[in-house]
């Protein structure tokens, strides 16, 4: 049965039309031929430095392309200002309100916002309610495993309890720079 990719190639429809580089994009189609249904639950969630984390597509579910978390950002627990530099971040925001710092300019997003943030682009945020659901698309794929190696499996699916001191900053930054995260001199310990 021939599909879009093998049709596309094999009858060189657009071929006279487009430059070969315009084929790049129907390369970077998903492999996998089977719909996949996930939800959160104990074997997809893990407790991330006080927060659930739900690991809804992994890349290795979409050849790559990307990952899908659901996770509850709770105020107080944010990151410092850092710099994906393997990947986008895409925030849509089910409840709550976040105000995202990029680039000296800060974006007010409240439920039902989408904030897109391109890799080498420093940012930060802050939880500006007690805690915020969010939806976090990373293109491509692969940075879920951050979070996962950063977490340990959610015992039950409820926020995760407030962390007893501050994070293993030593760990913290030797996990990050192995995933292509870089922070400002100084400004993981502020």
């Amino acid at each position: 049965m021939l599909n879009r990719r093998s049709f596309l190639t094999t009858t060189g429809i657009f071929s006279s039309l487009l430059p070969a580089h315009s084929f790049l994009p129907f390369n970077m189609i998903c492999t996998n031929d089977q719909p996949l249904l996930t939800r959160p639950s104990l074997g997809n969630s893990y407790w991330y430095i006080g927060h659930l984390l739900s690991v809804l597509l992994k890349s290795a579910d979409t050849n790559g392309l990307f990952s899908l978390l659901k996770m509850t950002e709770k105020k107080g627990l944010e990151p410092p200002p850092h710099t994906h530099t393997k990947e986008d971040e895409t925030f849509m925001l089910l409840t709550g309100e976040i105000e995202f710092s990029v680039n000296n300019q800060v974006y007010h997003a409240t439920a039902g916002d989408t904030m897109f943030l391109p890799r080498n682009i420093q940012h930060s945020f802050k939880v500006l309610t007690a805690e915020s659901e969010v939806l976090i698309l990373l293109t491509p794929g692969g940075f879920e495993q951050f979070f996962i190696e950063m977490s340990e499996p959610a015992p039950e699916m409820k926020q995760a309890p407030l962390p007893s001191g501050p994070p293993d900053i030593v760990r913290l930054i030797t996990v990050s720079a192995k995933y292509g995260i870089k922070f400002p001199e100084n400004k993981i310990t502020d």
